[in-house]
């Protein structure tokens, strides 16, 4: 059966994580952009949520930076027939948790266009670290180790793209998708997104 683990060593992720997050809330005289994004991963069953925070670096409203935390359910292991021949039959998929350090440029359409000047095209990189151990555990009658696919600590590369919808001066409607190339050993995950976010204060630029 498959199993997860919480590591005593995750509450010290996560202090280090509001250290650096309270560190970039520091440097805008600006305001902060929380956001709540729901997910379907590319595999059949995955699914997820984000729940996050982005503002602009130096308020240059076109550099920003947002740290999140994701959520991400029934995501099978890819190849899973080269850990093992005697593979167990039982369940393989497993839940990730992640935090996810982006920086991303915005680009702001110029137009005539009412609805264009509603848009803000996001290109996202940076890196998701993992914060828990997922493992599959064979029965006792298997002769073979047990297996990790990820580890508390792992770090992977993610990138995404998302469009903003700006439904009021303070409200937008986010569209977007992620993509790990390679989270340890799951292979590739992607997801697209939809969510909402709230803009607190004036916008960088203005």
């Amino acid at each position: 059966m498959s199993s997860i683990e919480f590591p005593r060593k995750t509450i010290n992720v996560f202090v280090k994580l509001a250290t650096i997050l309270f560190f970039m809330v520091h440097l805008s005289s600006y305001a902060v952009e929380p956001y709540f994004q729901v997910h379907k991963a590319d595999q059949s069953e995955g699914y997820g949520v984000s729940v996050g925070i982005s503002d602009s670096f130096f308020n240059q409203r076109e550099f920003n930076w947002a740290v999140s935390y994701n959520y991400m359910d029934n995501v099978s292991i890819n190849n899973l027939e080269e850990y093992s021949p005697v593979w167990d039959e039982s369940d393989n998929s497993f839940p990730l948790n992640t935090v996810d350090l982006m920086l991303s440029y915005r680009y702001y359409p110029k137009s005539y266009n009412s609805f264009i000047k509603t848009l803000i095209f996001e290109f996202q990189a940076g890196v998701g670290i993992s914060l828990t151990e997922n493992k599959f555990v064979f029965r006792p009658e298997i002769d073979t180790d047990d297996v990790s696919f990820s580890e508390q600590g792992d770090v992977n590369v993610a990138l995404g793209f998302l469009v903003h919808k700006k439904i009021s001066k303070q409200v937008s409607m986010q569209i977007g998708v992620k993509h790990y190339p390679e989270y340890s050993e799951f292979g590739d995950i992607s997801s697209v997104y939809i969510g909402l976010s709230y803009r607190f204060g004036r916008e960088a630029g203005y």
